[in-house]
């Protein structure tokens, strides 16, 4: 009997199982990151004083709008459906509380912009100012907050907007876990994230958007 021929090769003895112990490790290896970067952004840390808050957001309360419209795109629908009110955003310490720190988003749950974008509409309306809005901006350790005013369409409308810079802070907010995390770090150059609220201080829109170089 001959040795039996795979893929054009000779397949060895023991070669199968060394296979299986080498993916077992590297699958392995790959939870262990997982796990490290959840558990890492399950508790952000974030500078400065707690922030007050008016009132603590909800879908019923207000619901979400984007540029002034009701989500349509099915993602939009599916993160409205995962954070229906401010609490849900957080990391499970604070949710439960009383009085919760609205700091304390939970990034490891941010898997798309959408998520994003709904978070802040939760957190800043439970905020309800610009001067708070840019000081959990800061919390979280975003650069180059500024306050804008323009006029739109119909209003003059007023925002603030944020930004990081993922080569410089070696940290990205969308999709932060795992393997897709060192993929993002090094393909996205900046994150903006960004509020506007109309003329009647309602929130008009939350945006988040990333660009690479």
């Amino acid at each position: 009997m001959g040795k039996r021929v795979v893929n054009g090769g000779f397949w060895k003895p023991g070669r199968g199982k060394k296979l299986l112990l080498l993916v077992a490790v590297i699958a392995a290896a790959i939870r262990g990151l997982n796990w490290y970067d959840q558990a890492s952004a399950e508790a952000p840390e974030v500078v400065g004083p707690p922030i007050e808050y008016d009132h603590l957001s909800s879908e019923i309360e207000e619901p979400y709008i984007s540029f002034g419209i009701p989500p349509v795109r099915d993602e939009e629908l599916y993160a409205v459906k995962q954070f229906p009110d401010v609490r849900s955003c957080l990391v499970r310490a604070e949710q439960s509380k009383d009085r919760p720190d609205l700091r304390q988003i939970d990034w490891s749950r941010m898997n798309t912009k959408f998520d994003i974008k709904v978070c802040m509409f939760r957190i800043f309306s439970s905020y309800q100012t610009p001067i708070r809005v840019k000081q959990w901006f800061i919390s979280q350790k975003l650069t180059g907050v500024s306050q804008d005013e323009y006029q739109g369409k119909t209003e003059l409308l007023h925002s603030v907007r944020a930004y990081n810079y993922p080569r410089k802070t070696n940290n990205v907010y969308v999709s932060p876990r795992g393997v897709g995390r060192q993929i993002k770090l090094k393909l996205i150059y900046v994150e903006e994230f960004k509020v506007i609220w109309s003329a009647d201080n309602s929130i008009f829109a939350t945006t988040y958007e990333s660009s690479s170089l």
